[in-house]
């Protein structure tokens, strides 16, 4: 066998070993990813459930019988008031509701309680516009007019999107982000420490005395790192699926579906996703190793880590902020660390084309050769190996 799997071997098992290690690449993944991706939707779903079904109390002053009698129907509770905002910042009532010169004014602290005021307004302005239309429709047929003249006629929109698409959901485009955060894990629970690690342990240069090239040294130890990256990779998506299953068996509303949408993938787009996600991986890990090598110790490797993570964050946000106005250009399917991204996105929703996966994937190749080749020559500069 080749020397490159032994040095991958030597790492994975001296990996294994440390029970910390498997704790955070294969048992946080799956805890942590569905907290990540349906947490939030499930609260803010329980509690938009909670807020609609529960009876808010409202401060009235000068409101109209008529506005007043739709109170009850929409659960909420009128409460006479002489001075609407001391009894809301008082937190006397969840919100007031005022009608002063010919409009209705409405008290609320959004900005100290956006969350729940927001939910309460919502309610009251429901209450208005139904007040309004009956209005309306009174004042149309007293002379004489037909109510339905105000909607000559309706509008429909038909969404045309591929089934993935739409089923994404808001937090659909946060999957690449997530993806990068368990590489990045897992690829540094083996990497730094088989680096930079050796160097403080004074253990590298007996590694470096065995009669192995230094690019099989760079290979294995990449190789070792790619293992620990795909494996909490696929950890974090099972945890994903999983979690998914739970929370939409427990949450209720509207709410919850139309952030977490249904993520569901063929088995076609399953193994592209594979594809990509693995090559992007290699592009990591072989760049943790260049960067282990180059750092002094344990500690100086992690310094040089925060910013490579904040590097590969920003294409993240730039797709995540403007995506819907990139055009499907060839070039953009080139570019390191962005490429990957996109065609991930594009892959869960179903638009990604076969020119642009292949030019993805060629190019993430490349970038693997590349950043592989850097690994190797900080395994033979001795400048950078034995730098203090």
């Amino acid at each position: 066998m080749k020397a490159w799997y032994y040095v991958a071997l030597k790492e994975i098992v001296s990996t294994w070993r440390d029970k910390r290690t498997i704790r955070n690449v294969l048992v946080l993944p799956v805890l942590l990813m569905p907290l990540f991706m349906y947490g939030p939707a499930f609260l803010m779903s329980d509690i938009e459930s909670r807020t609609q079904a529960a009876v808010q109390k409202v401060g009235v002053r000068d409101l109209p019988p008529e506005v007043l009698e739709l109170f009850a129907p929409a659960n909420l509770e009128p409460v006479p008031v002489d001075d609407p905002k001391t009894a809301v910042e008082g937190e006397r009532v969840d919100a007031a509701l005022v009608w002063r010169d010919g409009r209705f004014v409405i008290y609320a602290m959004e900005g100290a309680k956006p969350v729940k005021a927001g939910l309460v307004v919502a309610k009251v302005r429901r209450v208005l516009d139904r007040y309004k239309d009956e209005l309306v429709a009174e004042r149309l047929r007293a002379v004489g007019l037909d109510p339905g003249v105000l909607a000559p006629f309706a509008v429909e929109v038909n969404d045309v999107s591929p089934p993935e698409a739409q089923g994404a959901g808001v937090l659909g485009g946060m999957i690449p982000y997530f993806l990068m955060l368990f590489i990045m894990m897992g690829a540094m629970a083996v990497v730094i420490d088989a680096t930079a690690g050796e160097k403080e342990k004074g253990t590298l240069e007996a590694l470096l005395a065995a009669p192995v090239a230094h690019l099989e040294l760079a290979t294995g130890k990449m190789f070792a790192g790619l293992v620990f990256a795909v494996v909490t990779s696929i950890s974090g998506l099972a945890g994903l699926l999983l979690g998914g299953a739970l929370f939409r068996s427990l949450a209720q509303g509207a709410t919850f579906e139309a952030m977490s949408g249904s993520f569901s993938l063929s088995p076609t787009s399953t193994l592209l996703l594979f594809v990509t996600a693995v090559l992007y991986a290699a592009f990591i890990t072989a760049l943790l190793v260049a960067v282990g090598m180059y750092a002094r110790s344990y500690k100086e490797a992690q310094t040089y880590v925060s910013p490579l993570y904040m590097v590969l964050v920003v294409p993240l946000l730039v797709l995540m902020f403007a995506s819907d106005f990139l055009s499907q250009n060839l070039w953009l399917y080139a570019l390191p660390v962005f490429n990957v991204y996109l065609a991930i996105d594009q892959i869960i929703k179903a638009q990604i084309g076969t020119a642009a996966l292949l030019v993805t994937w060629f190019s993430s190749l490349f970038y693997v050769a590349a950043a592989t080749y850097w690994a190797s020559r900080n395994f033979s500069d001795e400048g950078v190996l034995f730098r203090n």
